[in-house]
């Protein structure tokens, strides 16, 4: 049973692959990334269907076992640039790639320049060899500290989002952490499976390790299911966007005029609420804070401080509540009877429908059909 969950592992992992590495459309930085990732996790299981080859062949077994150094690194740069639309590869990022060569160079005397026979001999033993040990630690302390690099920048980036973004796209943050915890769930299951492989318990290993094939499995299926229904994931947005940072004082706004006129926040806010009321920008499901700014001709990162430290809100929030206000409005009047729920989600600037529901709840307390039949 084993056996059959690696091969269709090995054989869904390739087809994937192959398509992102043959794709002429996209990020294609990030496609390349995550087929490399998939490579990689590929060669660190073949074993459990090639272990005759590999047999045959140890310095390939030990550098397809050596190569789970760079899955972690892989997905790093998968997360970059799926997450950064301006991140590009530079000659600093192969550093990444440091500690394979370390763990290469370290089995060099007692490995790969020794004749078969000891190769073999140090195969056998391998569980108790120091430089196991030390290639060990160092695979489960890279990948643990890239894991916890990864959701420090979904964790920035989901302020960067919701302080800058208003349309549904943008929120590739939670198809990632998803992403990442799976990827953490299947670290776990290897790490335990390493840990029964250095005790007595070989049939809790065996049951460890199909788990963990299984899990790996259920992971290439989602992000198949993910990628061919959900495509506008795959977008990032710039590195270069800031975050208000929590320890920084709020900027008096009446102290940094707009066209050297003393403007106060109270005035600004006025502002901007008329506007949004007259002219409702939030109908464009693509608004962002720069455009916002720009219309109403205030720089962005006043805009940015006063919605989030006047007002109190995010810019997501801000303007999904005004989206929701309007939606409301169409709802309960009469002469829209006819439309559907799905329409006038589309004319309020939503383009997702689970999002609308989440974030019409979130206002009103009710669904939008429970509201609709509570206000005709």
């Amino acid at each position: 049973m084993l056996e059959n969950i690696v091969v269709l592992i090995l054989f869904s992992h390739i087809l994937v692959a192959t398509f992102l590495l043959n794709l002429k459309v996209g990020n294609k930085l990030a496609s390349t990334m995550l087929a490399l990732y998939l490579v990689a996790t590929t060669l660190d299981i073949s074993n459990f269907v090639f272990g005759s080859f590999y047999q045959d062949h140890p310095n390939l077994d030990m550098l397809r076992a050596l190569n789970a150094l760079l899955i972690a690194p892989f997905l790093y740069a998968y997360v970059k640039s799926v997450v950064h639309s301006d991140f590009k590869l530079r000659p600093i990022h192969f550093l990444h790639c440091l500690p394979f060569v370390i763990a290469c160079l370290v089995y060099v005397p007692n490995y790969f320049m020794v004749d078969d026979a000891a190769k073999h001999a140090f195969n056998n033993s391998i569980n108790s060899m120091p430089e196991q040990i030390f290639i060990l630690y160092l695979v489960y302390t890279q990948v643990g500290i890239y894991i916890v690099s990864m959701f420090k920048i979904l964790h920035r980036q989901r302020k960067v989002i919701i302080e800058n973004y208003s349309d549904e796209h943008h929120l590739t943050i939670h198809w990632l952490t998803q992403f990442l915890s799976l990827f953490s769930l299947i670290y776990i299951f290897a790490f335990t499976r390493t840990l029964y492989t250095f005790s007595d318990y070989e049939d809790i290993e065996t049951v460890v390790t199909l788990v963990m094939m299984s899990s790996i499995f259920l992971n290439i299926c989602w992000i198949l299911w993910q990628a061919l229904n959900h495509p506008q994931l795959f977008v990032g947005i710039s590195s270069k966007i800031e975050v208000l940072s929590d320890g920084k004082k709020a900027a008096d706004i009446s102290q940094n005029p707009v066209d050297d006129s003393q403007v106060t926040s109270d005035e600004l806010i006025t502002t901007l609420e008329n506007y949004m009321r007259v002219n409702k920008p939030f109908l464009d499901p693509s608004l962002s804070i720069n455009s916002l700014a720009k219309q109403i001709e205030i720089p962005s990162n006043e805009l940015s401080m006063l919605i989030n430290r006047k007002i109190g809100q995010h810019f997501f929030d801000f303007v999904n509540a005004h989206r929701i206000d309007f939606a409301a409005d169409m709802l309960s009047d009469k002469s829209n009877q006819k439309k559907t729920v799905m329409e006038i989600l589309y004319d309020a600037g939503f383009n997702s429908k689970s999002s609308f529901n989440t974030a019409f709840k979130k206002h009103k307390l009710v669904t939008p059909s429970q509201y609709r039949k509570n206000n005709l």
